[in-house]
């Protein structure tokens, strides 16, 4: 009994040691289980938060830079559209006419220097045609109407830009994004577009310096998820929209939050991928940054290989020692505890190699996270703006290159984890930044952190420096960059100081001058006195004849100091153009202020002017208009000013004259008249009468003077004196005078015999480099003999241009037509004229002419000029004879032809025939000695 009851105590005893053992291992796996998962999920963990916080970073940065390239391409953009306006473009042929030529061209390659980020700018007319573009000149014959995004802005009113998709460039074959921004006016007509296009090269060389592994890609999209750039580069698919909406929509909403990452299954490869979509702050796009989930568990799952290993290897030493316990756990103790001793040592071992496989995977997987931190930096330091990160307790994290440079701080000074104050106190000692500027920066920085919100300003130093800031809160912490656009800004003034003032004097221009009378009509209007003062300035052109245009323009920088030496602070004076200066003078009391000034700038320019060693005089002729008197609209005031300058010029120069209401009737008048007769020209109202020219020693008419008549359907037979200064005014004359010579010669070839036709030039025909060749044309056309055609000038067309008009006479002379002088006496006669150029003729003025029979000296003059002609073979005509006591007058003078009322008026060309036999039959019933009464 004792012994069964031993042996029974004893298999309890046994019984209860297998179940603790059994119960103990069960324990000892099930901890060592718990364990490995809870180890192998806190790596997984920490793994993927790692990956996910680089990922939103550098979607961040990205975002900022690449929302910077488009900012760039939009100030570019905004600045030249207004450089435009300023140019005052208000027309599509405007737009064509001003900026399609080579001046714009060099002013479009001005405008993206120093900005590698924008590839080229274009102007694009309303037809689709590149009409001028920086990368090259002429721009060609590109069109781009099958574009999609002219399209766009052509069939959307609404639009003002947008951005392109991916196109490939006509111009240079590269893949190209494009920014495109409608040219308007102020009122919204459409007069073209302005194109900045950027190289997706250009992202895809960012994203390559930045890249995490092989399976990361950075792309930019679109929000209607279309694929903008990517790296690596799939050209296949550029342009392309991928993912259906619903599925974009959650990369779109999720980009605007600061903690936003989606995993998804990528449409480019197929693969699970983990995607960082960042918004640009500016523009509807979105920059994604990814890796595939394979590359983020990598490292991960090998751990997850040594861990499970060594786990599953102790669960099953565990095990072991179990079933050999219960196996042998009778007998068998010393030898179990052995057995446990070595597979424990064995564990030991496993743990040990397990161990030295995570540390291996470790330092792999350190090292991968150093190479893409040098990565990082390289980055950074090439990026041409500063950059600083902070965390949430305004630490310093990140500081690169440029920043140092910026602000002038050694590389040593911007440490990882220096507060933000104290760097701010270094950069107001080091930097040279002054405390108001930095108290400035520091109280906008706050006001960010606190709202944890972007922003995006310029920052203006007292020392002149000027610096573009973007603020943009990150998840756990903030980031700025700085860019410096000092030279851009400077750059920028300058174009809109050319833009504004004259190059030569540095006067406010036309433009400025209309912005100045603008405000000051804006206080005229609450009774302020305002006078507008136009100024000409007198024989200007001689002076540029004379001594060219160096000095003349020296002359205008000489009168613009002058003028702005008797001008008040509040005064405006600008150059119009050419020798036109313009005064607006406010506020004033009353008109005598302005006439006083008028009378005070004339006086001051009766002082000669010494320019490059010369004495130049010179005067001004000056036209006042008042406000609100004469006009409340600049364009009214200038034009009343206008008028009577106009009239200042007219009444003899060097003169001032108020405006008056009938100027501007006075001038409506002559515009009709300049209307009327520009008609005339092309409907055949002008005509030619002809006035005989008698021979005294063979009794017989030689020859007619061609005499310009207008008639005019209301107004009948219109004068010359009336209309012919009008034309040369209006540079009508070349083309009349080219008329006059066809029909004269055409005229003459059907008279009899020798008989010769006698036409006026005008001094103003002169100045055509066609005159010569239209004389040849019509002696041509008409088959008339170069004898038979004489040309009459005045002496004011030598005292132009003496030698060029002497050289345009001896032509004449050389196609074999006549030259005569006249009018001669009445002008500025000069015997040099006479021996410098061998005149055929000289006509005698019928001023002397009709007074030499009462006045003693008018005799003398007529005899004088006959004797001279006659000793230098010259022929004499006396214009204006009346009477037969005339005609017997300049016959013992010693002329040799005369012409006047006493045979004939001119007559239309239809009555010459009958108007030669008069004069024949009379001539030989009478004589020259014994002629009837005047038929005329």
């Amino acid at each position: 009994m004792l012994s069964r009851i031993a042996r029974l105590a004893a298999f309890i005893g046994h019984a209860r040691a297998r179940l603790l053992l059994v119960a103990s291992g069960l324990l000892i796996g099930l901890t060592v289980a718990a364990g490995a998962v809870l180890l192998l999920t806190e790596l997984r963990r920490e793994d993927v938060a790692d990956t996910e916080r680089e990922l939103k970073n550098l979607a961040l940065i990205l975002a900022e830079e690449t929302d910077r390239s488009f900012q760039a391409a939009e100030m570019v953009q905004l600045g030249l559209i207004e450089h435009m306006r300023e140019l005052g473009i208000d027309s599509p042929e405007k737009f064509e006419a001003r900026m399609g030529s080579i001046e714009a061209h060099q002013n479009l390659k001005d405008r993206i220097a120093g900005l590698p980020n924008i590839d080229a700018i274009a102007l694009i007319d309303l037809h689709g045609r590149i009409l001028n573009i920086s990368r090259f000149w002429p721009a060609g014959s590109i069109d781009v109407t099958d574009r999609d995004f002219f399209k766009a802005l052509n069939g959307d009113a609404s639009l003002t830009s947008v951005i392109s998709e991916p196109i490939l460039n006509r111009a240079n074959s590269t893949w190209t994004l494009l920014f495109v921004r409608k040219f308007t006016t102020p009122d919204g007509r459409l007069l073209g577009f302005v194109s900045c296009g950027i190289q997706l090269a250009y992202f895809e060389a960012l994203f390559s310096r930045i890249s995490l592994n092989d399976g990361s890609t950075f792309a930019l999209y679109r929000r209607d998820g279309m694929l903008l750039a990517r790296y690596p580069h799939v050209d296949p698919k550029i342009g392309r929209t991928f993912g259906d909406p619903a599925n974009f929509d959650r990369v779109a909403s999720v980009a605007t939050s600061l903690d936003g990452l989606v995993r998804l299954t990528s449409v480019m490869d197929g693969k699970d991928r983990l995607v960082a979509p960042h918004s640009l702050t500016h523009y509807p796009l979105i920059m994604a940054v990814s890796d595939t989930i394979d590359a983020v568990l990598g490292p991960w799952r090998a751990e997850v290989g040594v861990f499970g290993g060594g786990a599953v290897l102790l669960e099953l030493v565990v095990a072991g020692i179990i079933v050999l316990g219960v196996r042998h756990l009778r007998g068998y103790e010393r030898l179990a505890a052995a057995n446990a001793a070595r597979l424990e040592a064995e564990a030991a071992r496993a743990l040990a190699v397990s161990e030295l496989r995570r540390a291996h995977e470790r330092e792999e997987a350190a090292r991968k996270l150093r190479t893409q931190w040098i990565r990082f930096d390289t980055a950074l330091s090439n990026m041409l703006q500063g950059l600083v990160m902070f965390d949430d307790a305004g630490r310093l994290l990140v500081a690169n290159r440029c920043y140092a440079e910026l602000f002038g701080l050694p590389a040593d000074e911007l440490v990882e984890g220096t507060p933000y104050a104290e760097l701010m106190e270094r950069l107001v000692t080091v930097g040279n930044i002054g405390h108001g500027d930095m108290i400035e920066m520091r109280e906008r920085r706050d006001h960010m952190v606190a709202a944890r919100s972007g922003e995006a300003f310029t920052w203006e130093l007292e020392d002149g420096r000027v610096f573009m800031v973007t603020h943009q809160p990150m998840e756990a912490g903030w980031l700025a960059t700085y860019e410096d656009i000092t030279e851009r800004r400077k750059a920028e003034a300058r174009i809109s100081y050319l833009a504004h003032h004259d190059a030569l004097t540095n006067l406010p221009n036309r433009a400025l001058f209309r912005e100045k009378l603008e405000q000051a009509i804006v206080h005229a209007r609450r009774g302020q006195g305002l006078a507008l003062l136009c100024l000409d300035l007198d024989q200007f052109k001689a002076v540029n004849d004379t001594f060219g245009e160096t000095v003349g323009d020296a002359l205008l920088q000489a009168v613009a100091e002058r003028l702005l030496e008797r001008m008040r602070e509040t005064d405006t004076v600008a150059r119009l153009g050419g020798d036109e200066f313009a005064v607006v003078q406010a506020p004033i009391d009353k008109p005598t202020d302005a006439t006083g000034l008028a009378r005070r700038l004339i006086e001051l320019f009766d002082v000669p002017f010494d320019v490059a060693g010369h004495q130049i005089v010179i005067g001004t002729s000056i036209g006042i208009a008042f406000a609100p008197q004469d006009g409340l609209d600049p364009d009214q005031l200038l034009k009343s000013a206008d008028l009577a300058l106009y009239r200042a010029k007219v009444d003899g120069r060097g003169i001032y004259r108020l405006f008056h209401a009938e100027m501007d009737a006075q001038m409506q008048a002559r515009r009709l008249l300049e209307l009327d007769l520009r008609e005339a020209l092309k409907v055949g109202q002008l005509e030619l009468f002809y006035q005989p020219i008698v021979d005294l020693q063979a009794s017989a008419v030689t020859g007619f003077e061609a005499l310009l008549r207008w008639r005019h359907p209301e107004r009948g037979i219109i004068p010359p004196s009336m209309f012919i200064p009008l034309a040369e005014e209006i540079g009508l004359i070349v083309p009349i005078g080219e008329w006059v010579l066809r029909e004269a010669c055409t005229a003459c070839a059907s008279w009899p015999g020798e008989m010769r036709v006698a036409a006026n030039l005008s001094p103003a025909q002169f100045k055509s480099r066609n005159l010569v060749s239209a004389v040849a044309q019509a002696l041509r056309e008409a088959g008339l003999a170069p004898d038979r055609l004489e040309l009459e000038i005045t002496e004011t067309v030598i005292l132009q241009d003496t030698d060029a008009t002497l050289a345009t006479l001896h032509q004449f002379q050389a196609l074999g037509a006549r030259i005569a002088m006249d009018d001669f006496g009445t002008g500025y006669s000069s015997l040099t004229f006479l021996r410098r150029f061998p005149f055929d003729r000289i006509k005698i003025d019928q001023s002397f002419v009709r007074d030499m029979c009462d006045k003693q000296d008018c005799g003398a003059i007529v005899r004088a000029v006959a004797g001279l002609s006659n000793e230098l073979g010259m022929a004499t005509t006396a214009e204006g004879v009346e009477t037969l006591e005339q005609l017997d007058a300049v016959t013992l003078a010693g002329c040799t032809e005369v012409q006047g009322y006493l045979f004939s008026p001119a007559v239309p060309g239809c009555a010459v025939p009958d108007l030669l036999r008069t004069i024949a039959d009379m001539l030989a019933s009478h004589g020259t000695r014994a002629m009837p009464e005047p038929v005329g």
